[in-house]
């Protein structure tokens, strides 16, 4: 079978997916603008790349339409690329594109008879979500109908796929009654076996990291530091937990960038601020940056605590990974997180804006390590069903039809 992915970045979602398939003897092509800095080989996998011919020009637009012209010019390009292959001869049977970026705007009108398969994260409400959550309160009228604008060029691809896949049921539970008919609810899966073997073994951390058997490891990991994965919560947090316990250390990963939400009103990034303004102990908070895969697990194996927030949003990878590897977690008890861990038998759950309380769970799981260990177990075992090997049986079904 020949299949075509379709993503603004490589490999994205389709990290684990893609080389199953390719092992399973399909043809596989990737529409993609660009890699990731952490993409893997690319082996044996045709990549074809796109790129807009011009950019927004987004001053002569009214601004609830900006995001949709990128859109349209990033699903104009990529279906420019699509049609060299359709020169060579190379026709998908099925397409399975990211929808949202606009990648696969346009690819049904380049291959019409190709099966769709859509990869939906959000559906965009100022209730009961992400933006409502974040401000404590009812969403200005502006900022409404900005944000049902934003759903058009998801309903636009949608209308062309057959079926439509989402990671968790929270997500699920986002969109309108008509598409979660055509919605399967498949995650886009974790290496659950390796990252269990990996378990506690206290991998060698990082270079940079001081190498003390009695520092108590305190850990935070977001692809960007933000209000969306609570990063000014965390900080505060931290602070607090470093004051009674002086043998914790604090290692954080990730950007100092905003992956999700809004940038500060000051001008500073949210780690200029923590470093300015909380009285973190430099010498004891660590700040490593993005981490290839390696550092980050070798991280998370020598995690005492873990801590993991986020708003009403799509629930973060990192979250089920440092399940997998056994970490004690502390975590928001919010809605997407409360779909895979449970107060007091997988996890501590505590209030999202409450800081001093994220703190002293954190100590409760340095001091009673018994239980800390207890939990982390339970946690291990929820994770299993986020496994690649449950949703690679689930997208073969998908591929025929079923």
């Amino acid at each position: 079978m020949r299949l075509l992915f379709s993503h603004a970045n490589f490999p994205a979602q389709f990290r684990r997916l893609v080389p199953a398939m390719q092992e399973a003897g399909h043809e596989v092509a990737f529409l993609c603008s660009q890699k990731e800095w952490h993409a893997p080989s690319a082996k044996g996998l045709r990549l074809v790349p796109y790129k807009p011919h011009r950019v927004s020009r987004s001053e002569f637009l009214h601004p609830y339409l900006r995001r949709f012209e990128d859109v349209v010019l990033a699903g104009q390009a990529a279906f420019r690329a699509a049609k060299r292959l359709e020169a060579e001869g190379w026709i998908p049977d099925v397409i399975i594109s990211h929808i949202g970026f606009g990648s696969g705007l346009y690819l049904s009108d380049c291959f019409p008879h190709a099966r769709r398969i859509g990869c939906v994260e959000w559906f965009y409400r100022p209730f009961g979500s992400d933006v409502e959550f974040l401000q404590h309160g009812e969403v200005e009228d502006d900022r409404k109908m900005r944000l049902r604008t934003w759903n058009a060029q998801l309903l636009l691809e949608a209308e062309c796929c057959e079926v439509l896949v989402t990671p968790t049921k929270w997500q699920w539970n986002q969109f309108p009654s008509d598409l979660q008919a055509r919605m399967r609810i498949v995650h886009e899966g974790i290496d659950w076996d390796g990252l269990t073997s990996i378990g506690h073994k206290q991998l060698g951390l990082h270079a940079s990291l001081p190498n003390n058997p009695e520092i108590e490891w305190v850990t935070y990991v977001s692809r960007g530091f933000e209000e969306y994965r609570g990063f000014p919560q965390a900080m505060q947090a931290f602070a607090l937990l470093q004051k009674k316990r002086p043998l914790v250390h604090v290692a954080i990963a990730g950007s100092d960038v905003v992956a999700y939400g809004s940038n500060r009103n000051d001008g500073r990034s949210w780690q200029q601020w923590a470093q300015q303004d909380l009285e973190l102990d430099p010498a004891r908070t660590h700040w490593l940056g993005p981490l290839q895969e390696a550092d980050y697990q070798a991280l998370l194996s020598n995690s005492k605590a873990h801590l993991y927030l986020t708003v009403p949003f799509v629930l973060s990878w990192s979250l089920l990974e440092a399940m997998a590897i056994g970490c004690p977690i502390v975590a928001s008890s919010t809605a997407p997180v409360e779909e895979v861990l449970v107060n007091d038998e997988t996890a501590s759950l505590v209030d999202f804006w409450d800081y001093s309380a994220q703190a002293e769970a954190l100590e409760n799981l340095l001091s009673k390590p018994d239980h800390a260990s207890d939990l982390a177990k339970q946690a291990r075992e929820a994770s299993k069903s986020f496994s690649f090997k449950i949703s690679l049986k689930a997208w073969e079904s998908l591929l025929l039809g079923e």
